[in-house]
Formats: structure tokens, C-alpha cells, sequence
């Protein structure tokens, strides 16, 4: 796992100059137009008032807007440690999977050079995407773990404790 922390930096660190681009400025409009804070926070979660219902990306984009106002290296860092969270996971799961080590360092690093989620890199507007993908695999992986452990959680009707 550290290597490909390694090899995701050093493939994708000269793209943390990279200034934003396409829809990028299109959330920066619509922050720089509301005013964070957390009742807007949680409005922006049930209403998309005309613009996009990405509650989860609004959110990122207002809390980093307010920490690091226009300064792309941030969000670009924050999209490769997401990039390499989900080559983590995908590597951890290949190896359930496969059970296989040398096949889930083959399937991790592939993901990392090839070029299907490049674009999720360079362009910040699109890291709803990587937080997808994390959370779909976080979520995969963990029931993965859960059906491994073969315990069974019971709940006890009459006081809705579950049982272990």
C-alpha cells in the first residue's frame, strides 16, 4: 500500500500545478454566490435550488472554499490521497477476492497508471466521483468482512438490543 502511495504521488504530483478548469469554476460560482455555514449546509443536503443535487460535493466545496479559498494544489493533493485511498481499498479487495497477492498488486497498480480516472484528478469539480468510489469499495470490502466473520447479530425484540 505504500508503494502505491509512492507511485500515485509521483505520477500525479505535476498536476498540483495544474490551475482548475471546466465545471471547477462552475461550483466555485456557486460558493463564492451562498454563504457557508451549517444551516446552509444542511439546506443544500435536501435542495439543490436549480443547480446540481450533489449534496456531498457542495458540502467539500464549501468547507474548502472557506479553508483554502483558490488555491488548486489543496484540491489536487485532496484528490490523489483520494485516488490512492481507492486504490487501497481496490487492492485490498482484489486480494480477497482473488486470494491472490501477486493478481491484487497487479489489479492496484493498473488502476493507478491507467488513464480511466485521470480525469478525476486534473479536474477538481469531479471528485464526487473518487468519493464514490471510496465508499462504494469501503462499503463492498466491509461487508466482505462481515459475511467472512460468519457471526450472526441477533436482535432482542422486547428491548432492540442486538445480541451478539
Amino acid at each position: 500500500i505504500i508503494y502505491l502511495f509512492v507511485l500515485t504521488m509521483a505520477i500525479y504530483f505535476s498536476a498540483s500545478s495544474y490551475y482548475f478548469t471546466g465545471d471547477d469554476f462552475t461550483w466555485f460560482r456557486w460558493v463564492a454566490d451562498s454563504r457557508p455555514s451549517l444551516f446552509t449546509a444542511i439546506y443544500d443536503f435536501v435542495q439543490s435550488d436549480g443547480f446540481f443535487y450533489r449534496p456531498g460535493t457542495k458540502i467539500y466545496f464549501s468547507l474548502m472554499y472557506s479553508l483554502f479559498w483558490l488555491n488548486q494544489s489543496v484540491y489536487h493533493f485532496g484528490s490523489f490521497l483520494l485516488h490512492f485511498g481507492v486504490a487501497a481499498l481496490l487492492f485490498l479487495l482484489s486480494k480477497r477476492i482473488f486470494k491472490n497477492y501477486f493478481l491484487a498488486v497487479v489489479t492496484a497498480f493498473l488502476f493507478v497508471i491507467l488513464s480511466g480516472y485521470q480525469e478525476e484528478i486534473f479536474w477538481v469539480s469531479s471528485t464526487g466521483h473518487l468519493f464514490n468510489a471510496f465508499f462504494i469499495l469501503l462499503g463492498i470490502l466491509s461487508f466482505a468482512l462481515w459475511k467472512h466473520s460468519r457471526r450472526n447479530w441477533n436482535v432482542d425484540h422486547r428491548t432492540n438490543i442486538f445480541i451478539y
